[in-house]
């Protein structure tokens, strides 16, 4: 039989996808699934039972794995997991896992959302670091990608030298995730990344008539007048 590679290269996306939303509308204890979205769930539960030996302590028998299969279709389409390049990034990650036991719908969800890493980006605090220690030079420094150099110059060395590490940190994490976000969809990163909005006061300045009005009270009160 496939692998879960060729068949995921040799399904279309718009048609799982689509199938899957039709047979799922008015979803319902025991919904029946299209095909194309049944050979593509059976594969993949196939490779997920392959990875994890002790799938049968979550399906102890074969009703309940067919529930399984349709309760993951619907939750996919919920978590919008809707390409087939997600659940490649789902397995990858799987195959990390270190437990024998079937993961969690929620896990394997957040399993198909790309991280940085798989994109071959450090990740956010491996990057704050690199920027940290480049920052005496930023010019000529070997960068492990131009995101992190890039994220350098949205946050500007004067921040990462001078500010506490909290405010630099926090500055540079939300630049630095802009940039991978571009990385992620094949957008350029020479890219000016728009300056977080600072939040206004929630008071509002006290009348200089009330003002002077007070400390004239303040100086009575202590005999100054």
């Amino acid at each position: 039989m496939r692998n879960i590679n060729s068949m995921l290269r040799d399904t279309s996306v718009n048609q799982v996808v689509r199938s899957a939303q039709v047979n799922m509308d008015g979803f319902q204890s025991t919904p029946k699934l299209s095909h194309e979205t049944s050979m593509l769930v059976n594969r993949l539960f196939s490779e997920l039972q392959a990875i994890f030996p002790a799938w049968r302590n979550t399906f102890p028998t074969e009703e309940a794995l067919n529930h399984a299969k349709r309760s993951w279709v619907k939750g996919f389409l919920d978590a919008d997991i809707r390409t087939l390049e997600q659940i490649r990034f789902g397995v990858k990650h799987a195959r990390l896992s270190v437990s024998p036991y079937w993961p969690a719908l929620g896990a394997f969800i957040e399993w198909c959302k790309p991280t940085a890493e798989d994109f071959g980006l450090p990740c956010r605090e491996d990057a704050y670091a690199e920027a940290i220690a480049n920052l005496g030079c930023y010019i000529t420094a070997n960068w492990s990608h131009a995101a992190v150099q890039e994220a350098v110059r949205n946050t500007t060395t004067y921040v990462l030298k001078n500010k506490s590490e909290h405010v630099s940190r926090a500055e540079f994490y939300r630049n630095y995730s802009v940039l991978v976000k571009r990385v992620m969809s094949g957008e350029s990163l020479q890219f000016d990344v728009p300056k977080a909005i600072a939040e206004k006061p929630d008071y509002s300045p006290v009348p200089r008539e009330v003002e002077l009005n007070y400390l004239s009270n303040m100086k009575k009160m202590v005999g100054l007048l």
